[in-house]
């Protein structure tokens, strides 16, 4: 039985994805941001199946940090990673198998882009782990990646979401929990200060500006 985790407001309900659910985060993913994926992949969408991979290596690193959002009719609009082990997603990356596998799956054209989107996600990968290496830029959690449907938002469903997100941290006796956003996505800036964090510098990828924001996690034992 899948574990409901948070209800605030009548008629929404956040409760721990499952790996079957994978693909409907992928297509969330791609609606939302859309003009990344398309910058990202040659201004194109990529195949589905290449959303849902990498979204299922991110699933299978850390099971209890994917959250999903539904309403009453059972419809999912919304979701938020946030986890705790980020360093040992590239090491399940590389060990394994998915490096491979993603690899022969772009070779064979079943991703459906070339070399140069390859180029771009690897630089942009690159400046995101020097970002967050830098000792005062650490963290031990992240809101890795969060998303509403379009027509469920305006309905306090992202803040919902980072709720239930710091409910996990807390359980998770998380101490620092950072999370980037782009400065023009004021809308987000104000449900993420709404929830305790602060702006504390920037880093870049190909598309431009990411604010960097922080929020410190107290727990009375530590």
């Amino acid at each position: 039985m899948r574990q409901e985790l948070f209800n605030k407001k009548a008629g929404v309900i956040i409760e721990q994805a499952r790996l079957s659910d994978v693909p409907v985060i992928a297509a969330l993913f791609t609606i939302s941001f859309k003009e990344s994926v398309l910058h990202h992949c040659g201004g194109h969408l990529p195949a589905p199946r290449a959303m849902q991979d990498v979204f299922t290596l991110v699933y299978q690193a850390e099971p209890s940090a994917a959250l999903l959002a539904k309403n009453v009719q059972g419809q999912y609009i919304g979701y938020c990673f946030a986890p705790t082990k980020l360093s040992g997603l590239w090491l399940r990356a590389l060990w394994g198998g998915h490096l491979l596998k993603w690899t022969w799956r772009w070779l064979t054209g079943q991703y459906g882009f070339g070399l140069h989107p390859i180029k771009v996600i690897v630089m942009n990968k690159v400046a995101f782990l020097h970002s967050a290496m830098a000792p005062a830029k650490t963290a031990n959690a992240r809101i890795l990646s969060i998303a509403v449907a379009p027509e469920a938002r305006g309905q306090g469903i992202a803040s919902q979401l980072i709720g239930a997100a710091m409910e996990y941290f807390w359980m998770q006796e998380v101490t620092r929990v950072r999370l980037e956003v782009r400065p023009d996505n004021l809308a987000a800036i104000r449900v993420y200060e709404k929830w305790g964090f602060a702006q504390d510098g920037y880093t870049m990828d190909s598309q431009g500006k990411w604010l960097i924001m922080f929020r410190e996690m107290e727990h009375p034992h530590v």
